[in-house]
């Protein structure tokens, strides 16, 4: 196939330039970029992995060394068979020869089957613990690291990047450890034969090792970059999947394909040159073997013509050779595979090695439940690059009542929930719960207390039940039903075919908006949180669904301290206190009533609102 994706003017004639410009590096290097990997770096990571399968590893290891000798005895018995056998008229020994190779084809293929259901095994074993610890890794980070990191980059490491690391290890059994035993065996005994033909026939390894460094060194650069360029592959079609109704209503496919279009062929320039280089490996190879074995066959010709060697030495000989020639094809072969392999590595390293969110301090305390109030003393944050900054925040919430916290866009309202939740840090200040500081408590033990209802409801692709139990592990049926009465869900639910086994779809797309809100404040419930976060949690919907979930949530919220971020005025005037936020400050706070009174921040706000509504 000839064809390629359509690339921006400039980038078609690519594959037209000369050998050096295909194999230059003329994108801009990235500050991130990672070091050229190699075989020591593929081991380097993976034998981590490799503690739990210590025995299976053995078994392959010598199963390898017991096969490859089986295969190089052919040529051994080959000069036996011609110079004992065939040319003596020995009947005897040509039937132990054909005896001893249909035991040794028995032996290779039993062998053969062996080794394939251990590599197979302890690759997929592998590949599952790679997985493994990179999920472990993900719930590790901090919230921050999903921020700054496209999603498809991330999705890429569990599918392209695991899957080129398990072609790696299968190839690294079949293709590069068989084939490097075979060459050594080779080498010794073509030395056995003569030293002089085998000291000839040795110079193929420098020829067929070392000449093509350069480009399989070019060959495992591009096999990361490669990867990279996959990984926005993925995330430009999990965007554009996630965005299809912005992208029907604003007639934004064109748009999408030209920015993929480019995408492709940035994928393209990279996925040729790599290839390229692959291929240029494996020529530059074959080319030396080629040539040393001209070498071999006119000078073996030779001394069997003047009879210092006989025609089964020679033949033997060739044999070997041609078979450690192969090997050396095989070796060289691998070099895309394992370049792909090691990219996927440093790719999936870059992962692994992202320092973890904060761990809790030694000698943490676990917290009680809140009996008294919530204190922020002294707060100051500030996002990366200074995007965003709260300054001396200092407030105390009483324990019990509804807390609303309002402002304009962007003055702070949900960093405020995310310190108190310790989903980020204060760079100065403390946050204390009943005169304890958070720094010096579990997260565990802070956020068992605490449940949040976001304003986009994410439920889990499945029932209802099992996406309310999620607030806390262990919840029975009665409790989940409980907590479903409670958010005035549960007769909804009830009335389904299925009941709570009903099966909500991906992110809860089977059910309105206000159903999934429900079931999300159900889900905070059946926690029986201390303390319940609502991140504009009613903003998104219509007035009367938004009237009657305040309700709820007012008559829940006496049990309970409820912390409420909102832009939306009309549903805090019942709140105990209105706190009011501006860039990033405290400007005022108390009832409805009297900040109207004040003609302040919040009487201004009011107003606006109020005139944009009527």
């Amino acid at each position: 196939m000839n064809d390629k994706p359509p690339s921006p003017a400039g980038e078609a004639e690519e594959v037209d330039e000369s050998l050096l410009d295909l194999l230059d590096d003329d994108e801009e290097e990235e500050p991130q970029r990672i070091a050229v990997g190699d075989v020591r770096y593929m081991l380097r990571f993976i034998t981590p992995f490799m503690g739990a399968h210590l025995r299976r590893l053995a078994v392959i290891a010598v199963v390898l060394v017991v096969d490859t000798a089986f295969n190089i005895s052919f040529p051994l018995v080959q000069r036996w068979v011609i110079d004992e056998g065939l040319v003596a008229h020995n009947w005897d020994v040509v039937a132990k020869t054909i005896a001893f190779l249909c035991f040794a084809a028995i032996a290779v293929s039993g062998l053969g089957l062996l080794l394939d259901w251990q590599t197979s095994r302890v690759a997929a074993a592998l590949v599952a613990d790679i997985r493994g610890r990179l999920f472990d890794r993900m719930q590790m980070l901090s919230l921050s690291y999903f921020q700054k990191n496209e999603t498809g980059a991330i999705l890429s490491r569990f599918s392209g990047d695991t899957v080129a690391v398990e072609h790696g290890l299968v190839a690294a059994t079949h293709e590069l450890l068989v084939p490097l035993i075979e060459v050594v065996y080779s080498t010794v005994i073509m030395f056995m034969f003569n030293f002089w033909m085998g000291l000839i026939g040795a110079l193929v390894l420098p020829l067929s090792l070392f000449a093509p460094k350069f480009f399989a060194k070019r060959a495992f650069q591009l096999g990361y970059d490669k990867r990279l360029q996959e990984a926005r592959l993925i995330g430009a079609v999990q965007e554009n999947a996630t965005a299809q109704p912005v992208v029907r209503a604003f007639d934004l496919a064109p748009r999408a394909r030209s920015r993929f279009g480019a995408l492709g062929a940035s994928w393209f320039t990279t996925a040729f040159r790599f290839n390229f280089a692959g291929a240029l490996v494996e020529r530059s190879a074959t080319t030396g073997v080629y040539v040393i074995h001209l070498a071999i066959f006119a000078l073996g010709a030779l001394w069997v013509w003047q009879g210092q060697i006989t025609v089964g030495t020679l033949v033997a000989f060739e044999s070997m050779f041609l078979y450690m020639g192969e090997a050396l094809t095989w070796l060289t072969q691998v070099v895309p595979t394992l370049a792909q392999a090691a990219g996927s590595m440093r790719h999936l390293d870059e992962l692994l090695l992202e320092p973890p969110e904060s761990a809790d301090p030694v000698g943490a305390v676990d917290l009680p439940r809140l009996e008294r109030d919530i204190e922020f003393r002294d707060i100051g944050f500030a996002y990366p690059g200074g995007r965003f900054r709260i300054d001396n925040f200092n407030l105390t919430i009483p324990r019990g009542g509804t807390y609303a916290i309002v402002g304009g866009s962007g003055s702070g309202k949900s960093t405020i929930l995310g310190l108190l939740l310790r989903l980020i840090e204060p760079d100065k200040g403390s946050i204390l719960l009943d005169g304890r500081d958070l720094r010096e408590a579990t997260r565990s033990s802070l956020r068992a207390q605490c449940a949040i209802v976001f304003q986009d409801s994410f439920l889990f692709n499945t029932t209802i039940a099992e996406n309310i139990g999620m607030g806390r592990e262990g919840a029975t049926q009665a409790e989940i039903e409980a907590a479903a009465r409670d958010a005035e869900v549960h007769d909804f639910i009830s009335g389904l075919p299925e009941g709570y086994e009903t099966r909500v779809g991906e992110r809860g797309g089977r059910l309105s908006g206000g159903q999934r809100q429900r079931m999300a404040i159900a889900r905070a419930l059946v926690r029986d949180p201390a303390i319940l976060l609502l991140d504009e949690a009613t903003s998104a919907l219509d007035a009367e669904t938004e009237a009657a979930l305040l309700a709820t949530l007012e008559r829940i919220g006496k049990e309970r301290t409820v912390i409420s971020v909102t832009h939306r005025l009309q549903s805090v005037v019942t709140a105990d206190m209105v706190i009011v936020m501006e860039k990033g400050k405290l400007r005022e706070f108390g009832r409805h009533d009297d900040l109207l009174g004040r003609n302040g921040v919040y009487a201004r706000l009011w107003k606006r609102q109020s005139r944009v509504s009527a």
